[in-house]
C-alpha cells in the first residue's frame, strides 16, 4: 500500500475517531467536535497530498454539510470576495501572457543589464518586482520567466546543472519572487485567502492599499536582500554573458513594435492598479475593480481573449480547494473550535508579550513548511486559529491575521514546498540537495527578517501593539 492510501485511511480514521469516539471536552460542543474532525481530516490530506486539490475541497464541503446540517456554512466560502479575486488574478495574468506584454516587459528590463552577469541577477529581480503588480500569480510569473532564463543560459553555453548563474536566476524567480509576493494582495494565492478569513472572522475588509502599506516595504526589501544572499551562495562563473545579451535583443526584435492589443492591455492594467492603490479613497472593493478588468479583457472585438481561453487559465481545482478552506475557516470560528484550539495549543505562549508571541508564531509557521505543499493550504488551516488566539489575548485580530498571513508564505525548503519550486526543479538545472540547502538558508533569512519587522517597520507605522 502506497503512502497516499495510508494517509487517506489515516485521515478518515481521524475524522471517525474525533466525531464518534472522542469524549466530550469542556469548551467544545458536539458541532465543534464534528468541525474539528473535518479540520484534522483536511490537514492530513493537505499535508500529505493524499488526494487531489479539487477532491479534498469537495470532500470538505460535503462533510461540513453532512455533519453540521448547515449547507449555508458548507458553501459560504464560495461567496467570499477574496476567492473571486483569485480568479480575477489568474485571468489578468492570462491576458498579459496572451498578448505578450509581460514577456516584452521582462525582456526589456533584462536588456538593461547589458552583458554583465551580476547585473542580470538584479535585472531578473527588478522584473519580478514589477511583474508582482502586473501578473497576479507567482506561478504564472515563474512560468513566464522560465524560458527567458533558460534561453539566456543556452546563449552563453551553460551546461544543464553546471551553471551557478542559471541556478541563481531560477532561485531569484522562485524565492525572491515569492518574498515579493507577500507585499501585494493580488500577487499570491494565499494573500486573498488571508484577507477572506480575516473578513469572515472580524467582518472587516482588508483593502488592496492597506495590504500594500503593511506588507509592501518588508516584502520588497527582503526580496531584494535575498538576491544579494543568492549572489553570495551562487556567484556567477563568468563576469560577462557573451551571447546571452544578444539573445535577449534578438527576442525583443522578434516581438516587433508594440501592438494595439498590448497597448490596450497595458492601459487596462494601469487603470486597475491605480484603482486598487486608491481604494481607501473611492471605497470600491478590489474584487469589483478586478471584475471590470476581466470584462474589458474578454469583451468581444476589443478584448485580448474570449472566455474559453480565459477560463482555461484558471486553476479551478485551486478555486474548489480554497473555497472549501474558507468555508471550513468560517465553521471553525462559528462553532468555537478555533477559539478552543487557540486556548489549548497556544496556551504555553499566551503569557508572553504580544510581540514575542508573534515572533514565535512566525518561526513556527516557517517551520511548518515541511508539512504543507504550499502557503495557501497552510494559511487556510492555521489562520482561523491565529485569529482566535489574537482575540483571546486581547490583540487586534486584523493586525495579527495580516502579519501572520504574510508569514504563512515562507515555503522555500523542498521541491514540493510550493509551485515555483516545483517548476524550477523541473528544468534539470537543480539538484534536490541544492534546493534544500538554498531553501533552508532562505527560510532562516525570511523568518529573521520579518521578526525584525515586528520591532521596527510595523511598530513605526503604528500597526503593532
Amino acid at each position: 500500500m502506497d503512502k497516499k492510501k495510508i494517509s487517506l485511511i489515516a485521515a478518515f480514521l481521524a475524522l471517525a475517531l474525533i466525531v464518534w469516539v472522542m469524549p466530550t471536552v469542556q469548551g467544545l460542543t458536539v458541532e465543534g467536535k464534528r468541525v474539528l474532525g473535518i479540520a484534522v481530516f483536511a490537514i492530513i490530506v493537505w499535508a500529505t497530498s493524499a488526494v487531489s486539490d479539487a477532491l479534498s475541497g469537495f470532500l470538505i464541503v460535503f462533510f461540513l454539510a453532512f455533519f453540521t446540517g448547515k449547507t449555508s456554512v458548507a458553501f459560504s466560502g464560495y461567496s467570499n470576495t477574496a476567492l473571486w479575486l483569485l480568479v480575477v488574478g489568474f485571468i489578468m495574468a492570462a491576458g498579459m501572457e496572451k498578448c505578450g506584454l509581460s514577456r516584452r516587459i521582462a525582456l526589456y528590463l533584462i536588456s538593461l543589464a547589458g552583458g554583465s552577469a551580476r547585473k542580470i541577477y538584479w535585472a531578473i529581480g527588478l522584473v519580478m518586482a514589477i511583474l508582482t503588480f502586473l501578473v497576479p500569480s507567482i506561478t504564472a510569473r515563474t512560468l513566464l520567466m522560465l524560458p527567458i532564463i533558460l534561453g539566456i543560459g543556452e546563449a552563453f553555453g551553460a551546461r544543464p546543472g553546471k551553471s551557478p548563474i542559471v541556478k541563481a536566476l531560477l532561485f531569484i524567480v522562485a524565492i525572491s519572487g515569492t518574498l515579493m509576493s507577500i507585499g501585494v494582495l493580488t500577487a499570491h494565492a494565499g494573500n486573498p485567502i488571508t484577507a477572506g478569513l480575516i473578513q469572515t472572522a472580524t467582518k472587516q475588509t482588508v483593502t488592496w492599499s492597506q495590504w500594500l502599506v503593511v506588507g509592501g516595504p518588508p516584502a520588497f526589501i527582503s526580496g531584494f536582500l535575498s538576491i544579494l544572499l543568492l549572489q553570495i551562495l551562487w556567484p556567477p562563473e563568468t563576469s560577462l554573458l557573451g551571447e546571452g545579451e544578444a539573445y535577449v535583443k534578438k527576442e525583443l526584435e522578434k516581438m516587433g513594435q508594440f501592438s494595439k492589443v498590448e497597448r490596450y492591455t497595458l492601459v487596462v492594467f494601469i487603470v486597475t492598479l491605480i484603482l486598487w492603490a486608491t481604494d481607501t479613497y473611492h471605497k470600491i472593493n478590489a474584487t469589483v475593480i478586478g471584475l471590470v478588468a476581466v470584462i474589458l479583457l474578454i469583451w468581444p472585438q476589443f478584448g485580448v481573449m474570449d472566455w474559453k481561453e480565459a477560463s482555461g487559465k484558471v486553476p479551478w481545482n485551486v478555486f474548489v480547494l480554497y473555497g472549501a478552506g474558507l468555508s471550513m475557516g468560517s465553521a471553525l470560528v462559528s462553532s468555537g473550535v478555533a477559539k478552543w484550539i487557540a486556548g489549548t495549543a497556544l496556551a504555553p505562549i499566551s503569557h508572553l508579550a504580544i510581540t514575542t508571541q508573534l515572533i514565535v508564531l512566525i518561526w513556527f509557521a516557517t517551520a511548518l513548511q515541511v508539512f504543507f505543499t504550499g502557503g495557501g493550504p497552510k494559511t487556510t488551516a492555521l489562520t482561523p486559529i491565529v485569529l482566535a488566539h489574537a482575540v483571546t489575548i486581547g490583540a487586534d485580530p486584523l493586525v495579527f491575521g495580516l502579519i501572520m498571513g504574510m508569514n504563512m508564505q515562507h515555503q522555500y525548503l523542498l521541491p514540493v514546498s510550493n509551485m515555483p519550486n516545483a517548476v524550477i526543479m523541473g528544468t534539470g538545472h537543480l539538484e534536490i540537495s541544492e534546493v534544500i540547502k538554498t531553501g533552508a538558508i532562505a527560510s532562516i533569512f525570511a523568518a529573521a527578517f520579518f521578526s525584525l519587522m515586528v520591532f521596527t517597520y510595523w511598530r513605526w507605522i503604528g500597526v503593532m501593539f
